[in-house]
């Protein structure tokens, strides 16, 4: 099987050199010596997808073995009630006789995996898929997607690669989403995916809003030598740390200013923007309502986020980095733990409604949206199915981390987040029942 990461020019991957790698910490080290510090954008992105040293391009950092783990890697019950949810949002919508799956930073490829074996039983909705979408800018986990969902080998395209799934489902790797076609209605999963994407920081002073940024410093240590009076003072490695700018940048002047949200605010208050998850939110909301029909005029598909933060106020000093299965300095040697902040639904929610003609719903708590669409008996009916006694305590302890609200669990911590088209039903999970309007299909 030939590797997704040997691709050529969509593969993303370092150029080969004979000259040793650099760490990423002394390559930005390096910039903002030069130009002064940089924004924490700008940091997470260096961090995350660096074409050399980034955290995402070299590296597959989920499950026990990498340094987090995810719903889809805890239980299969997971995928399947993402695949539910999807099945119920086609039948509302009058069952349309062409979609197409697309999914945002798909990791192990694991969800993808289970909602395909979950459709196999819903023949209806099974061929209507035309094709399924993956939207990874990482070489070394689209090789990892494509090796959990295909067995057939991989091609290069003009626009990207492409492969058949296990189940006889066309499959194409995009490396963003405003590549992927528009031609037919779209079901859209996004699930762990926005936290990734890079925030600005602010802080409201009395001289208006300043932009946070990443500056480095090299801390100088004194060590007492044996003879009286003498000290000496050596270089440790870069040090990274943030500091509030006296003067504006041309984000501190657009983005605390682009809603009453946060012009408002007191002096003091902080804040952070993610101008790019707006624009992937622009971009969800605008497909989904550009998918018109006469039997659809207001649009048609969906799209699921899945993601961690909170459901209405601000996210504020949410930069964190996991290593390890464990909390670390996003400071750290960059490059080599995983970087993301919380959320801001209430921002998406906003764009999409701005910029599509579409309704959105939520946010939920993933424990409610959870028990909405069934994980209570689809547990109970794994349960049992086991033989052992560790087998049922498993399926029991998967379903609690799922949906539990404390000790670590997943079910408050997480919210899920509907857009679709203007006018249907509301979704199940989100107060809507299931709802059939199969007797006039959507063409």
């Amino acid at each position: 099987m030939r590797g997704l990461a040997s691709l050529g020019k969509h593969s993303s991957s370092p150029p080969s050199s004979t000259q040793p790698k650099r760490k990423l910490g002394d390559v930005l080290a390096d910039i903002v010596k030069t130009t002064g510090p940089i924004s924490v954008a700008a940091y997470m992105r260096q961090c995350l997808t660096n074409p050399e040293s980034g955290y995402y391009i070299n590296k597959d950092p989920f499950g026990t073995e990498g340094d987090f783990i995810t719903s889809p890697e805890i239980s299969q019950m997971f995928g399947e009630l993402v695949a539910i949810w999807c099945i119920t949002e086609w039948t509302a919508q009058r069952r349309p006789q062409r979609i197409r799956l697309i999914e945002l930073g798909p990791g192990r490829g694991t969800l993808m995996r289970d909602m395909l074996k979950a459709f196999q039983s819903f023949a209806p909705f099974k061929n209507t898929i035309v094709d399924i979408c993956l939207v990874e800018a990482s070489p070394t986990l689209r090789t990892t997607q494509h090796s959990t969902l295909c067995d057939s080998a991989a091609t290069e395209t003009e626009d990207g690669f492409s492969s058949v799934t296990r189940h006889g489902i066309p499959i194409k790797w995009y490396i963003n989403l405003k590549e992927v076609p528009t031609d037919v209605t779209s079901f859209i999963i996004a699930h762990e995916f926005f936290d990734a994407l890079p925030i600005h920081q602010f802080e409201h002073t009395q001289n208006g809003w300043r932009e946070i940024m990443v500056d480095y410093s090299v801390r100088q240590v004194k060590t007492a030598l044996s003879l009286p009076g003498q000290t000496r003072s050596f270089d440790e490695d870069p040090k990274f740390h943030l500091t509030v700018l006296p003067y504006y940048t041309p984000s501190s002047k657009i983005g605390p200013e682009s809603s009453p949200r946060y012009k408002n605010l007191p002096v003091k208050s902080k804040i952070e923007i993610s101008p790019e998850s707006w624009d992937v939110a622009k971009e969800l909301a605008l497909r989904i309502s550009e998918q018109r029909t006469p039997k659809a005029p207001t649009g048609s598909g969906a799209a699921l986020v899945i993601d961690y933060g909170p459901a209405e106020t601000i996210p504020v000093d949410t930069l964190r980095a996991i290593k390890g299965h464990h909390f670390v300095s996003p400071f750290e040697e960059p490059g080599t733990a995983d970087l993301s902040a919380d959320v801001d639904f209430t921002a998406l929610k906003m764009v999409a409604e701005q910029e599509g003609n579409v309704a959105v719903h939520g946010a939920v708590e993933q424990g409610d949206w959870l028990h909405a669409l069934g994980i209570g008996a689809r547990a109970t009916v794994l349960a049992s199915q086991q033989t052992t006694p560790e087998g049922k305590d498993r399926i029991a302890k998967e379903y609690h981390r799922l949906v539990e609200r404390s000790g670590g669990a997943m079910g408050k911590i997480y919210k899920v987040m509907a857009f679709t088209p203007r006018g249907t039903p509301t979704p199940v999970g989100f107060g809507g029942g299931v709802v059939d309007q199969s007797n006039d299909d959507v063409e």
